[in-house]
C-alpha cells in the first residue's frame, strides 16, 4: 500500500505541476516571511506588553507614593493647626499667667476642696532648644485623705494643662490626723526671651 501511495504521488505531482510549484515557492514565501516578520514584530509585542506591565507598576507605586506624601502632608497641617490652638487656647500664654494658674488657680480648688494652703515656691527654667519655658511650683498643702484623692482628680482632669511631677503624702502621729503633703506640679508657656 505504501508503494501504490509514493505511485499516486508522483502521478499527482506530475499531472498538476503547474499548480504545484506555484503553491509550494508561496508556502516558502510565506514561511520566510512569518519567520523574517511576525516572529520578531510577536517578541516586540511581547516585550511591549513587559514594558507596559511595568510602567503601570511604576504608575501605581507613583500613585501610593503621592497617597502617602498627601496624608503626611495633611497630617502635618494638622498637627501644626492643633499645636497652634494648644499654644493660643490651652498653654497659658506668659510667665504671669503661668504663676496664676500655679498658685492662685490650685489654691481656689484646694479651697473649694477644704484643703489648706500653705506655702508654695515658684522656679521658672528655660528649656534650651524650645520656644517653650517651664514653670515648677513645689505647694505645701493640708487635708483629709478623701478631700486630697478628689483635689488631685479635679486638678489632673481639669482643662488648665498642669502637670503633677510628685506628690508626696506625710501623716501625722494620730491617724485621724489631716495629711500633710507637698505637690511638686508645672506647667510650660511661651518663653519670652531675656525674661524669667
Amino acid at each position: 500500500m505504501t508503494g501504490s501511495r509514493g505511485v499516486i504521488l508522483r502521478r499527482v505531482l506530475r499531472e498538476h505541476r503547474a499548480w504545484i510549484w506555484p503553491l509550494a515557492v508561496l508556502l516558502a514565501v510565506n514561511a520566510v516571511a512569518v519567520v523574517a516578520g511576525v516572529l520578531p514584530m510577536s517578541r516586540s509585542v511581547r516585550s511591549a506588553d513587559l514594558r507596559a506591565s511595568a510602567a503601570t507598576l511604576d504608575a501605581d507605586a507613583a500613585a501610593a507614593e503621592l497617597t502617602a506624601a498627601t496624608t503626611a502632608r495633611d497630617g502635618r497641617d494638622t498637627a501644626t493647626r492643633e499645636l497652634s490652638v494648644f499654644y493660643r487656647d490651652v498653654l497659658p500664654e506668659d510667665i504671669a499667667a503661668a504663676r496664676r494658674l500655679l498658685q492662685l488657680r490650685v489654691a481656689q480648688l484646694a479651697r473649694t476642696h477644704q484643703i489648706t494652703f500653705t506655702r508654695s515656691a515658684v522656679a521658672p527654667e528655660n528649656l534650651k532648644g524650645s520656644a517653650l519655658a517651664r514653670l515648677q511650683a513645689s505647694i505645701e498643702l493640708v487635708g483629709r485623705y478623701d478631700d486630697v484623692r478628689d483635689f488631685l482628680y479635679e486638678l489632673e482632669t481639669a482643662d488648665d494643662f498642669v502637670v503633677v511631677d510628685s506628690i508626696v503624702l506625710s501623716e501625722g502621729e494620730d491617724t485621724s490626723a489631716p495629711l500633710d503633703f507637698t505637690l511638686v506640679v508645672s506647667t510650660y508657656y511661651k518663653a519670652t526671651p531675656g525674661v524669667r
